[in-house]
């Protein structure tokens, strides 16, 4: 389920090494290792609510190709739409304690505006809408490229992220799986067990202790469908960061030390799961490095 975590956070700033470019029809933003590293494969981002554009998605995905020497796609499964960032700033005053009567007064307003953007965004995109274009884009993909292919899914594309690995063939031409791994930060609405039942791919998953939409009896039930499917050869991980909130991985403050350092174990964790899972994919040999790599404990 969703919670207000879902619109909670800090947005980053930095400087983008990334462009536009449409792929397969869809918007993308793309991050693409230094010219002299050969690219080791493909990374698709599947966004939180506040979509392709968000600076601190397109971030992590420069973050994704500097480390992990991956082509990096962001692109547009919403067609435009988002929650507008400025709710991030809305959801910090609702949230803020004390303020005497004023805020009081003022937070009945403030929580409108944040369903106003949020609510809207939730149906337009429901997983009915949403996973038609989100398989259209990743059956394309495994058709045009020979690289091996991750996701890695955030919020509410964490729902997507993990159902690629549902699926071993795409419905097309090929008969290659649709992703060789999958990572998924904080999903929002899975459903338990069916969704982790029907894994069938690499999948590595970030979540935090004080997570409102998955709490941990939830964390528990996934960790023990996952252990099922490390006993028919798919490979698992779960791992739990003590006092991180929901959207610690890609909306944490950067100020706060403790969020900072979740959110880049994350990162450490997405990339070295990628590497450590593609490396084992058919469809490209890759060096003893990346053979050796482990996931983050």
């Amino acid at each position: 389920m969703a919670c207000q975590d879902c619109v909670a956070g800090v947005v980053r700033s930095g400087k983008l090494s990334g462009h536009e470019t449409k792929i397969h029809g869809f918007d993308t933003y793309i991050s693409e290792p230094k010219a002299s590293a050969p690219p080791k494969g493909i990374v698709v981002i599947v966004c939180d609510v506040f979509g392709w554009t968000f600076p601190n998605t397109r971030l992590l995905a420069d973050d994704y190709a500097k480390k992990g020497n991956f082509i990096v796609y962001v692109p547009d499964f919403t067609h435009g739409d988002s929650v507008q960032e400025e709710v991030l700033e809305t959801m910090d005053k609702l949230l803020a304690p004390g303020g005497g009567i004023t805020a009081t007064l003022m937070k009945p307003f403030l929580g409108g505006r944040v369903l106003g953007s949020f609510v809207p965004f939730v149906v337009r995109n429901r997983a009915s809408v949403a996973q038609p274009r989100v398989l259209s884009f990743f059956e394309q993909l495994r058709t045009a490229e020979e690289l091996p292919i991750g996701v890695a899914g955030f919020c509410w594309g964490g729902l997507h992220s993990t159902q690629l690995t549902h699926s071993p063939h795409s419905g097309g031409a090929t008969t290659k799986p649709l992703v060789d791994a999958a990572f998924t930060a904080h999903p929002v609405g899975l459903k338990l067990p069916s969704d982790i039942a029907a894994v069938q791919a690499p999948l590595s998953f970030a979540i935090g202790s004080k997570d409102m939409a998955l709490n941990m009896k939830g964390v528990e039930q996934i960790k023990d469908l996952l252990r099922k499917k490390e006993a028919i050869g798919i490979q698992s991980e779960v791992v739990v960061y003590d006092g991180a909130k929901h959207g610690f991985a890609i909306r944490g403050n950067p100020n706060d030390e403790k969020e900072k350092q979740c959110g880049v174990e994350a990162c450490d964790q997405a990339v070295a799961w990628e590497c450590k899972a593609q490396s084992s994919s058919p469809n490209i040999r890759l060096p003893p490095y990346f053979m050796m790599l482990e996931a983050v404990p």
